[in-house]
């Protein structure tokens, strides 16, 4: 058979080219960059356009498991790339891919629908770091999994479990994370923003994270100690009631909010990095102080027309396109409840930055300054 003769062997009942098993281990020895390809589309299209019965899918297995074994790491990547979307494949050949190196096992460890939880189990007890974090991104996570992906121990794996917003958490699965987050901040915040965390947890791990701070201070500074246990102590309950969905600004907030603003360090990085701390109030706080509406002003610039006022005012206090974009995302929250932004909505929000005008920004934010109830 002539190699280019190839996708024309064989035809099913509706007329779409297929392969037969033998035909592909033909494929196979095309070495070529263009050969491997023809080959992984080809593996594709065999489970993809023809039913098999039991012993054919057994046989194009084995056949298929020879080749892999056979291929280069490109050919490899590329099949598990074209299958991970795909869900009549076999099982064993999908467990293959997802125990190779992490270029290959990637794509199906991400999205393969074939893999069941016993399967991902003996990944994780089988294979290091990289696949854990790969497992840790899939969506619709089962806790029995999550909770394997913890006791791994795996700082950059728990942060990765946190931050993927559909994955499920037990609560004994929050509450080792919590510990482990006393000596990994990078875990605490996305920690503390997951809908698992209730009251008790959030103040538990704020106790925690404040005894080791209190006491790294108390090594190094020969001062005393009632300034910093009471900012901590202030911190603490801010923190917790955040998490309770207790927020609110105070005029504590309010006023350390304007001593921020005399020193000009009223910044679209120190407003960024106060929302991703769960510091909704304080955040408020900030971008009142900072555009010179009171606080309730502030949140119904957000919360009105899906943030539309909130351009205005981010424009208006000179943000850069990419961190309005940062905090457009990060304020979600106080819009809808919700964490979790549609791409859609926030394509809308920067299109609505880029549109307005500069003469503009400064008319509506003079009309908004002297009569806020116009917001």
């Amino acid at each position: 058979m002539n190699r280019g003769d190839w996708m024309t062997s064989a035809s099913d009942d509706k007329g779409v080219n297929i392969l037969d098993p033998q035909e592909l281990l033909q494929c196979a020895q095309d070495t070529s960059e263009g050969g491997r390809r023809k080959l992984a589309k080809a593996v594709s299209q065999f489970f993809d356009q023809r039913t098999l019965n039991p012993s054919e899918k057994d046989l194009a297995s084995e056949i298929l498991l020879n080749l892999i074994r056979q291929a280069e790491a490109d050919l490899r990547e590329a099949l598990s790339e074209r299958l991970s979307a795909q869900d009549n494949v076999p099982e064993g050949l999908v467990v293959y891919l997802a125990n190779d190196e992490i270029s290959v096992a990637r794509h199906v460890l991400l999205h393969s629908p074939i893999l069941s939880d016993k399967d991902l189990l003996g990944i994780i007890a089988a294979r290091g770091q990289e696949h854990w974090h790969h497992i840790a991104r899939r969506e619709n996570l089962p806790p029995i999994v999550s909770d394997r992906l913890v006791d791994t121990g795996d700082a950059d794996t728990m942060v990765a479990l946190t931050a993927n917003a559909s994955a499920h958490l037990s609560k004994s699965a929050i509450r080792k994370m919590a510990r482990y987050s006393l000596n990994c901040e990078q875990l605490q915040v996305p920690l503390l923003q997951r809908r698992e965390i209730d009251g008790e947890v959030a103040v538990d791990l704020y106790m925690v994270v404040s005894q080791a701070l209190r006491k790294d201070i108390s090594e190094r500074f020969v001062m005393s100690g009632h300034v910093v246990d009471q900012a901590i102590e202030d911190l603490i309950h801010e923190l917790s009631n955040e998490a309770k969905g207790l927020r609110q600004t105070t005029p504590e907030m309010s006023s350390l909010a304007k001593r921020f603003n005399e020193r000009k360090d009223i910044t679209a990085d120190l407003m960024i990095k106060t929302l991703r701390r769960g510091q909704i109030g304080f955040f408020i706080a900030l971008f009142a102080e900072k555009c010179g509406l009171a606080p309730e002003y502030v949140v119904k610039l957000v919360q009105k027309d899906g943030g539309k006022p909130f351009v205005v005012a981010c424009r208006f206090i000179g943000m850069m396109k990419s961190e309005f974009a940062s905090l457009f995302l990060l304020s979600r929250h106080i819009r809808t409840g919700d964490k979790i932004v549609d791409q859609r909505e926030l394509a809308t929000a920067l299109k609505n930055f880029d549109a307005i005008k500069d003469f503009d920004v400064q008319r509506i934010m003079k009309t908004w300054l002297k009569s806020p109830d116009m917001i």
